[in-house]
C-alpha cells in the first residue's frame, strides 16, 4: 500500500478538525455516545476526503511524451562542415 502524501494528510486533517468543530457547535451538549459518534464522524469524513484526493490524483493520464520526428545519422557518415572542403 503506498504512503499517503502531504497532500492527503493535510486534507485530511483538516476536514477532521472542521468537522469536529462544525459538529460540536451544533450540539454542544453530547453525553459520551455522542461525542464519540462525532469523531468518528469526522474521522470517517477525513479519510474520505484524503481518498478522493487520491482518486482524483489517480484519474489524470502522465503527459505523453512526443515522438522524435528527426532520425540521427548513421555513425559511418561523415559529417560536412561549413566552410571545410574535402
Amino acid at each position: 500500500m503506498p504512503h499517503p502524501t502531504p497532500a492527503q494528510i493535510i486534507y485530511g486533517s483538516v476536514t477532521v478538525v472542521t468537522t469536529t468543530f462544525a459538529l460540536l457547535l451544533l450540539a454542544p451538549a453530547l453525553s459520551g455516545p455522542g461525542l464519540a459518534l462525532v469523531a468518528g464522524v469526522a474521522l470517517l469524513l477525513g479519510v474520505l476526503v484524503a481518498l478522493a484526493l487520491r482518486a482524483r490524483r489517480a484519474g489524470r493520464a502522465p503527459a505523453a511524451r512526443l515522438p522524435k520526428t528527426a532520425q540521427p545519422e548513421p555513425l559511418d557518415t561523415p559529417r560536412r562542415r561549413p566552410g571545410v572542403t574535402v
